[in-house]
Order: C-alpha cells, then structure tokens, then sequence
C-alpha cells in the first residue's frame, strides 16, 4: 500500500503545479486537464500523440516520486514500526500529506521553493523525532503496542486470587 495516491497529490498541490514540475524536460508541457485524463485512463482526442506522451511520463514520474518518498519515509519508520504498515494505520496518521510532500520536492528537482524547501524540511524534523520516539506516529498504532524494538509486556499469571490469598494469610 502506497502512503500517499497520484490523486492526492494532485488534490493538495493542484494539478497545474504538479504538471508544471511533473513533465520530463524534454516532453512538451501538458495542461492539467490532460493529466486528469490520463490519470482516469480516458483519452480524448483534441490532444495530440506528443501531449499523451508527456502525459504518460508526467504520471510514470509521479508514480515514482511517490515510491521514493516512502522508501525514505521507511526507512525512518523501519527502526520504530513493523512494515508495511496496515491501511488503518496509514490513514490515521499523517503520512499520505507528508509523502506526498515530499514526492512533490523530489518532483522540483533542483528548483525548490522556498515554501516546499520549508515544509519538506518539516516533514524531515518530524520523521527524525519520530524515529526517536519523540512522537508517535498515529494513536491507533501506539495503543496497539506494535513498536518494534520496544518492550513487550506481557500480563503473567494472578498468584493471588481471594481464596489463595485468604490461606497464605493464616
């Protein structure tokens, strides 16, 4: 399961923004709306083979910045969290706005805004203090007791109950 969808991104970031940084440099650049389409799997005429074409990488690296976020964000995780962790789990926390996020960064290549500079380093600090147990990553999780490396508890066996105890006392 992916932290955070294509949809999404383009939900968050607008779908012109995510066009502008999406289209490879050496396709021709591709209205929102083209995206849209072939994110449906729909095609539409009035566009022509070389726009589809960009359309078609712009998804392939959208696709890809997702998965490279979250192999970044594991690896953070990994050392608290057993994974893959669960749909529930992902969906209660923060994580589908922090990848994607940070999809959008890896996006912008080297042309980062100093706004998307400023919240990926957010997302950066919060995935340290998370890695040191500074903060949790969803209530869900952390009522569940899944924290790798962490301590088990285990509730033993009563030695004591009424009547026991009522002989040990005589």
């Amino acid at each position: 399961m992916s932290y955070a969808t294509t949809e999404q991104l383009l939900q968050w970031f607008g779908a012109a923004e995510v066009c502008e940084v999406a289209v490879p440099d050496d396709q021709v650049p591709i209205v929102a709306a083209l995206l849209r389409l072939a994110l449906a799997g729909q095609h539409d005429d009035s566009y022509s083979a070389a726009e589809w074409q960009a359309a078609d990488a712009a998804l392939l690296r959208i696709q890809t910045a997702l998965q490279e976020a979250q192999h970044l964000m594991d690896s953070y995780l990994a050392s608290r969290y057993p994974l893959p962790l669960s749909e529930t789990v992902v969906n209660a926390s923060p994580l589908p706005r922090m990848c994607a996020t940070m999809a959008l960064a890896l996006l912008h290549d080297n042309r980062l805004p100093k706004a998307l500079a400023q919240r990926q380093q957010q997302v950066l600090e919060w995935l340290q203090s998370l890695s040191a147990g500074k903060v949790e990553l969803a209530p869900l999780l952390a009522q569940s007791g899944r924290v790798a490396n962490g301590p088990e508890f285990v509730s033993g066996l009563r030695l004591f109950n009424h009547d026991t105890l009522r002989t040990f006392m005589r």
